[in-house]
């Protein structure tokens, strides 16, 4: 087994910082990045914590198997870190309740898994096409999807509040004066079933810029993409076009956010005096950009309580109709939006 001097060896970072991020801490400030590879390296090397090793010199019977499946693929993942993120925090959670954990891959025409054991259930992360989840359920009756919900009558689902998030957002900008409020991010996302529709983020903030009175279709930016580049480049676009710029932006993911950052700071506009600012996650590293963000929080870690106590429950109590989970999402106030300037 390895240890945590050569787990810090290969990634470059000190044996604290390895030892931090694989028990959870929390306070500490490492990039989203170092993390992930930290993860990755320990699960290589086959790294388990005191806890874990704790836990496994255990006598265990009846153990639960539970196979985790995911929309996007690692390549994808990097682009927008969320999704590994929710996976991290899932495997985490197992762990701690004793789960085996087994990685689902998809074939042409089917799902599979290393071994010959029968899984006690399946966490789908992600959207998921309705022919995907054909295929899944031929693996296992018993599944949670995590951040879609494509069939609340027959599956287990736990999703974020968008509505919620959104609407605290927009509050809290209206509140420090903005009337001129555009949003910066992909009017079209995945939804339950894994086709392209109006992103929810985006239909809450028309919703509630309408009933305001203040909605501005000229001020919708399209990513098309949910990446930092692409934020950057509609960004970058929409200044050079025009002349008029909002007071305000919503942005529809941290990720995009580092982007439109850059694009206004290589512009000379000032973020928050010029314009704010108001992504939407909390990312780890939306504390550190500059300025920090005031961003929606996901909360990521009771995505993943709920998800796996929805499995643990179907199994062990034999529940036998399904539930839907709405997590709450939360305003976190940093310097990336301030009262607007009011001109003479």
């Amino acid at each position: 087994m390895a240890t945590l001097k050569e787990i810090a060896n290969a990634v470059g970072v000190s044996v604290g910082t390895v030892s931090r991020v694989l028990n959870n801490d929390s306070t500490i400030s490492v990039g989203d990045d170092t993390k992930i590879k930290i993860f990755e390296v320990a699960e290589e090397m086959q790294y388990k914590t005191l806890k874990q090793r704790k836990t496994n010199s255990k006598t265990k019977t009846n153990k639960l198997r539970v196979g985790i499946v995911e929309m996007y693929n690692y390549s994808e993942q990097l682009q927008d870190p969320y999704y590994l993120l929710l996976r991290s925090a899932v495997e985490r959670e197992c762990f701690d309740n004793e789960i085996e954990v087994v990685n689902l891959y998809k074939t042409e025409d089917e799902y599979k898994y290393i071994g010959n054991e029968i899984l006690s259930g399946i966490i789908a992360i992600g959207k998921f096409t309705q022919n995907e989840v054909s295929m899944l359920n031929e693996v296992c009756d018993d599944i949670v999807f995590l951040d879609s919900s494509p069939n609340e009558q027959k599956y287990d689902s736990v999703k974020v509040n968008f509505k919620l998030g959104t609407y605290k957002a927009l509050d809290h900008l209206i509140k420090l004066g903005h009337m001129e409020i555009g949003y910066i991010g992909s009017t079209k996302t995945p939804d339950d079933y894994r086709e392209k529709t109006q992103d929810n983020r985006l239909k809450f903030f028309t919703e509630y810029m309408r009933s305001k009175s203040l909605y501005k279709k000229e001020y919708i930016l399209d990513t098309k993409e949910m990446t930092a580049i692409n934020g950057y480049e509609i960004t970058k676009k929409f200044i050079k076009d025009n002349k008029n710029m909002p007071t305000a932006f919503f942005v529809g993911t941290d990720t995009i956010a580092t982007g439109v950052l850059k694009a206004l700071y290589e512009n000379n506009i000032n973020v928050p005096e010029d314009v704010s600012i108001v992504g939407f996650n909390d990312l780890i590293a939306s504390q550190h950009t500059i300025p920090p963000l005031t961003t929606v929080r996901v909360h990521i870690e009771h995505l993943a309580s709920a998800s796996v106590d929805l499995i643990m429950e179907r199994i062990n109590r034999n529940r036998k109709y399904s539930k839907k989970v709405i997590i709450p999402s939360e305003l976190v106030i940093r310097d990336s939006a301030k009262e607007v300037k009011l001109t003479k």
